[in-house]
């Protein structure tokens, strides 16, 4: 079984991008979706609501699940105190629900910065599971499941020949090798899917060297690579569900 999900936010990395730049990604994407038959779940960073709430709700309307990705990403979710956890999520999972009438019962914290207080406050506000961590044995926020204590599920996403985190990028550049017997958990961003030109234009600030380095490193095209592993996707509330 396979799960695609995207991250959906404006900050990327501490690089900060454009409302019409995730537009500009997004229509693609719901396309190639479309055709392959799958359905995917979008992490929304809540701070996004106000100024691409008519994509949000063509993702919503084409069937896919909105969960939660906090609400400014550009925060070290693993350093916040339990209130300041409780008052990002709580004020991301009512905007989504207020500007979308969808119920939110999937997280995401930013960056894969688990704090130890997620679980707690998850369960309190009523979410089904938790996508915050990643299958690797990769040190710092990559490292393997971190700050699980049985309070809830957590879906973490699947990885590369057991190192690299099961994102699009890798999977474009280094092929992929899954186990086919398990429920892969892959994940992107929509900026993940420009070009490198739409890259270049998208950025409010300066775009780093290590960025168009990436980019003039990766091989064949990212959404092609999509239509390829999400083929009959399901969302994750399905996932656990058994729908």
């Amino acid at each position: 079984m396979i799960s695609l999900t995207v991250d959906y936010e404006f900050d990327w990395g501490g690089r900060v991008q454009t409302a019409k730049a995730i537009e500009q990604a997004t229509i693609p994407l719901l396309t190639c979706l479309a055709n392959v038959g799958a359905k995917a779940t979008f992490f929304v960073s809540a701070e996004t609501v106000a100024s691409t709430k008519p994509m949000l709700r063509a993702i919503v309307e084409a069937g896919h699940e909105i969960a939660s990705h906090g609400f400014h990403h550009n925060l070290k979710y693993d350093l916040l105190s339990k209130e300041e956890l409780k008052e990002e999520i709580r004020t991301s999972k009512e905007s989504l629900e207020d500007a979308l009438g969808v119920q939110v019962v999937g997280f995401r914290t930013p960056q894969f910065r688990k704090n130890r207080y997620t679980e707690e406050t998850l369960l309190n506000f009523g979410f089904l599971y938790d996508s915050s961590s990643v299958n690797t044995s990769l040190s710092g926020r990559y490292q393997e499941r971190q700050h699980e204590f049985g309070l809830l599920p957590e879906i973490p996403v699947s990885t590369i020949y057991g190192r690299f985190p099961a994102g699009i990028k890798w999977i474009n550049l280094l092929g992929a090798g899954f186990d086919s017997s398990s429920h892969r958990v892959i994940y992107l961003h929509p900026f993940d899917l420009l070009s490198m030109g739409e890259t270049i234009g998208s950025y409010t600030q300066g775009i780093s060297p290590l960025v168009l380095a990436f980019y003039l490193a990766r091989l064949g095209k990212p959404l092609g690579t999509v239509e390829k592993v999400a083929r009959g996707s399901v969302t994750l509330t399905s996932s656990i569900k058994g729908c």
